[in-house]
Parts: C-alpha cells; structure tokens; sequence
C-alpha cells in the first residue's frame, strides 16, 4: 500500500510527514532540473540565496543557472528555462540554480527522507522511484517564495499522484490528492491550468509561453532527480 499526500505548500509537508518527498515547481524550476539532468549534467547544488549561489559558482567552477522575477541574473551563464537548457552542452557538468519558488522548497525539505525533483516531465521516472515508498507527499513550491498557493504546480501534482497510482498495486489518497488528480485527468483543464495559473500568466508576460508548453510535455526526461546531500541553505542533487 502506498499513502499518497500533497501538500500545498513546503510548510505543509512537514506537518504531513512522509518517507518520500517530490517537490514540484512545474514553471519551471523543476522543470528545469529534470532537463538538466536528461541533458548528462553530473551534480547539481541548488541553494536558497542568490548571492551563494555566485559564490559557490564561482569556488566550485559550477555553471551558473538562475532567475530574479523570472528573468537570468546578471552573470549568470543560464537563466531558469527549459527550453534554454535543453540545447545546452552540459554533459559530465556540475552547475548551482537558484530560484525565487523550487530551490527554496527543495532546501527546506533536504534531509527530511527521500526528496526528489519532481514535474510532468519526468513523471514517469518520478513515479517509478515514488512507488516503492509507504508513504509519498507530493510538494508545491508555490509562489512569494513559498508562502502562497499555485494552482499550476497543484495540477502538476495531479499528474505525478495518477502515474505513481498506476504502477503502484495498491494505493490510498488524501483529499487534496484526490481533488489534484481529477483536475489533471483532462488534458484541455491541465494546460489550461498551468496557463491560466498565475505564475503561467507571469511567465507568458515574460516571454517564456515556450516553457510552458515544454513543462506541460509529459517524460520527455527519464531522470528522477534525488538530493543526496543537504546544509543550511543548499541541497545536492544527482541523477536517480
């Protein structure tokens, strides 16, 4: 049997508990991280500061991947786009990114069990890996730094929760779980759930309307991205 959660926001998940995490920030850091890592990249240190990020850049001559209000930082090599990375060269890379939503989720969840980088993209792989746990909460990154509800990493939780519930024997859903997946079982209600979401909105004001169509795609990446190593601040993840 497989209990799965979400939680609708990273403050959430922690009073859900759980021996299996996936964050998910679909627009676009998980996204993002997914096709990094389908792209050979070997290491990837995501942090919650955008300063530590340039330090550790720097020190650890990782490539530089990012976003400020959704646009790349000043000096960085990358900003936090899918599309973008998906042609880039990154294989045997390492690399730091920073985002204002999915790296701080997936800081202050490191080191609480078994986390992963979770989005449509990779939901396959997600679920494979999801489904030998007893008990697995889907997370939200949210926006504002995760302090408020987005409505379009809820229905990319809905995708994730459907994939792990068919491979898995057995399963039992939580109510907000149950809510996620209904909404994501229409293809025309989960595109335009990302879309007309407010961070969709944001992101298609931006220029970015590419990487939503990229993030609504799903397993175009095999890769179950895992933290393998955690600090104050910062979070390694590796292919899984």
């Amino acid at each position: 049997m497989v209990r799965i959660d979400v939680a609708m926001l990273p403050a959430e998940a922690l009073a859900i508990g759980g021996d299996c995490f996936v964050v998910v920030d679909v627009l676009r850091a998980t996204t993002t991280i997914a096709t990094l890592f389908g792209r050979g990249l070997r290491s990837l240190l995501v942090v919650d500061d955008l300063e530590v990020a340039r330090e550790r850049g720097r020190a650890e001559k990782r490539v530089l991947l990012g976003e400020i209000g959704g646009l790349r930082p000043d000096g960085f090599d990358y900003g936090n786009s899918p599309t973008e990375v998906a042609a880039a060269s990154l294989a045997d890379r390492e690399a730091v990114l920073f985002t204002t939503n999915g790296t701080r989720a997936l800081c202050s969840l490191a080191g609480r069990g078994n986390v992963f980088a979770g989005a449509i993209v990779n939901c396959s792989a997600i679920a494979r890996v999801a489904r030998e746990f007893a008990h697995v909460v889907i997370v939200c990154a949210g926006q504002a730094g995760g302090l408020r509800f987005g409505q379009d990493d809820f229905f990319a939780t809905g995708v994730i929760a459907t994939r792990i519930a068919e491979l898995a024997p057995h399963v039992e859903m939580g109510d907000a779980t149950k809510l996620a997946t209904e909404l994501a079982a229409s293809p025309a209600r989960l595109t335009a759930g990302l879309r007309d979401s407010e961070h969709g909105r944001i992101t298609a004001a931006l220029g970015f309307d590419a990487d939503i169509a990229f993030a609504l795609e799903a397993d175009t990446s095999g890769i179950a991205p895992r933290v393998s190593g955690s600090g104050p601040g910062w979070a390694t993840l590796e292919p899984g």
